[in-house]
């Protein structure tokens, strides 16, 4: 391995020093290696300190006692894993509790595709996964049709018809320009995902997971745009 950079090697240094005691100083930190999985770039450090050694991952950054995996390869694959586990875990939540509280009917039903997902197994299983994701959308709908600020309708669309109501939502909620082409052509495009995967006889797991990841992205989006509507505009919600 070439010479660790010095913004580096204080990366790490401070790291470790932030994990681990204060009582036991740092004497080494060197690279011992670099891998690319699954499209990810793992740097691999050696960290020596007074009477314990650390193997130090990142992307996320993480550490490891030595004692407890002797191999380096032994740590990168429990850090792999470890990550995975913490990603699947983290598709069920929104990053922001409050964006969350906009959609909460909507993100429970979004978080049963997901347990959907976890335990499909056949093409049907995945059309199921469809249905699901397409029902999480329609709550929006169910939760804000009602609201002040979609403002009254000669003509409401049906409950059901998702497109026609987000499409009213998109229009109250940006302003015409760039914002609101992308979320209308979101809006059609998730959709449509939904209802092709509930169809789709020849379901996979990669098509399962496409569609949830659409989904999550815009019942997402959808809550970031109401909750802005909410903390400027107000909002007093009646409930279809």
């Amino acid at each position: 391995m070439p010479e660790l950079a010095e913004p580096d090697e204080r990366t790490i240094r401070q790291y470790v020093e932030s994990q681990s005691p204060k009582d036991d100083p740092i004497t080494v930190v060197q690279q011992v290696g670099s891998q690319r999985i699954l499209g990810r770039i793992h740097d691999l450090y050696d960290v020596h300190c007074t009477s314990t050694r650390w193997w130090v991952i990142t992307n996320p950054t993480n550490l490891y006692q030595q004692s407890d995996f002797p191999q380096i390869d032994q740590a990168l694959i429990f850090h792999i894993g470890l990550g995975a586990v913490l990603a699947e875990r983290s598709r069920g939540e929104m990053a922001d509790p409050a964006d969350q509280e906009q959609v909460t009917s909507s993100w429970r039903r979004f978080r049963q595709a997901i347990d959907s997902m976890n335990d499909a197994h056949e093409s049907e299983d995945f059309q199921a996964v469809g249905v699901k994701c397409r029902d999480s959308l329609i709550s929006i709908v169910r939760d804000h049709a009602g609201d002040d600020w979609v403002g009254k309708l000669d003509e409401p669309p049906k409950v059901a018809d998702f497109k026609g109501w987000a499409n009213i939502f998109a229009d109250q909620l940006t302003d015409a320009g760039r914002l609101r082409s992308y979320l209308k052509a979101l809006i059609e495009k998730t959709w449509d995902l939904t209802v092709w995967l509930q169809h789709n006889s020849n379901a996979t797991p990669l098509d399962g997971d496409l569609v949830l990841e659409a989904t999550g992205h815009l019942i997402t989006t959808l809550a970031k745009l109401i909750r802005r509507k909410d903390d400027f505009g107000g909002l007093h919600q009646h409930r279809l």
